[in-house]
């Protein structure tokens, strides 16, 4: 019975041993013939890299933007050339100095400006749309300037956010330096410039 046990017994540790050896093989031509094959393009979700967007010439130290979604981004870039989408504007007056940024400039002429930059007029009546919210914040005349935080001279600021269904997607914002309406309406042709070259394809 003892001779009969240890002939178990080893036939036991033989086949053990192979099977050891056989998924250490195996396992070596796995990692060195074998690659993993990446996931494509079409499969990432909205965190994928994205190209590097290039900053516009109309960009300056005063331009500050920020993307949130760069796949509802891309979506909605559709949207804005169909013509479905709506603007919305307003005043934000300065407090502690006397304010002028209502009579300087109307938000009926900051739409004409938005409208001839996007050069597709939006359309009425319609269920789902890209909202273009936008501030013209004029500046505190009387309000001190820290210098060390680089404040710079300006009149005002506008602020532009770009939502979908209410999701605030980009927003991009700049900064003028007189009351010239002709600086205004560049400043808004470079917000909508600047929107779409962010609605960047993934790579």
């Amino acid at each position: 019975m003892k001779r009969n046990r240890r002939q178990s017994t080893i036939i036991n540790n033989f086949f053990t041993l192979a099977s050891i050896i056989m998924i250490t093989i195996t396992l070596v031509i796995y990692m060195k013939y074998i690659q993993v094959e990446e996931p494509s393009p079409d499969s990432k979700d909205e965190y994928m890299k994205k190209e590097k967007v290039t900053p516009l010439e109309c960009e300056d130290e005063t331009s500050k933007s920020k993307l949130f979604n760069q796949k509802l981004l891309n979506k909605s870039l559709e949207a804005l050339r169909k013509g479905y989408y709506k603007l919305d504007g307003g005043h934000v007056k300065a407090l502690s100095s006397k304010s002028i940024i209502e009579e300087f400039i109307s938000i009926s002429q900051a739409n004409e400006y938005f409208t001839k930059a996007i050069k597709i007029p939006a359309k009425k009546d319609i269920q789902k749309f890209l909202t273009i919210n936008y501030e013209i914040i004029e500046t505190d005349k009387d309000k001190k300037i820290d210098l060390k935080k680089e404040n710079k001279f300006k009149s005002g600021t506008i602020r532009t956010s770009f939502r979908a269904n209410a999701i605030e997607i980009f927003i991009f914002s700049k900064d003028f330096k007189f009351y010239d309406k002709n600086e205004i309406q560049s400043i808004i042709d470079c917000t909508i410039k600047v929107y779409k070259n962010n609605a960047k394809k993934y790579k």
